[in-house]
């Protein structure tokens, strides 16, 4: 019986521990046990368990927070990428900071013609469709784009005007 009492009593004090820490589960299946210092516009700030540095993450790399006092907190779904016919699904990030614990896979590129009959807005929603294109056949699911540059030619033919879209941008998996 003595034994049984002694038992509980430590059982008791490790959930105790346990139930002071937040935990992060991520998309790629890890789990992060610490404290939740902030939800900020595109990542969390947090430190792991028994550590002060701050850290940070995307929210898109965090499917969920189970936080101490037993609320638990959907961020974001998983968006899965099977190949080139999902590229519709593909998110352009907005900003440097939602890609901070995301995979960098590869850098891309896409352009439009030198010489075509592309809008402004047309020659810029091809590119785009190309860079997700190109990312969806990667599997991944999130493009920063890091370099855009528009030219407008007009001396050919005075009345034609010719617009050249060309984009780079880095893929990010989780």
């Amino acid at each position: 019986m003595k034994q049984i009492s002694v038992l509980l009593f430590f059982l008791c004090i490790h959930s105790a521990g346990f139930a002071t820490s937040d935990t992060l589960l991520l998309h790629n299946g890890e789990k992060i046990i610490g404290e939740v210092i902030s939800l900020n516009h595109y990542t969390i700030s947090f430190h792991y368990q028994k550590e002060k540095a701050e850290q940070q993450l995307s929210k898109f790399a965090i499917e969920s927070i189970h936080f101490a006092s037993g609320r638990t907190q959907t961020l974001t779904d998983k968006i899965s990428i099977e190949g080139e016919e999902d590229w519709e699904k593909v998110i352009i990030l907005e900003d440097k900071e939602q890609r901070t614990g995301l995979n960098r896979i590869s850098d891309i590129s896409a352009h439009t013609n030198f010489l075509n009959l592309h809008t402004a807005n047309s020659g810029n929603n091809k590119v785009l469709e190309k860079l997700k294109r190109e990312a969806a056949k990667l599997k991944c699911p999130f493009l920063l784009i890091n370099f855009e540059r528009a030219t407008v030619y007009n001396g050919l033919i005075k009345s034609w005007g010719a617009i050249q879209e060309i984009r780079k941008a880095f893929c990010y998996n989780y």
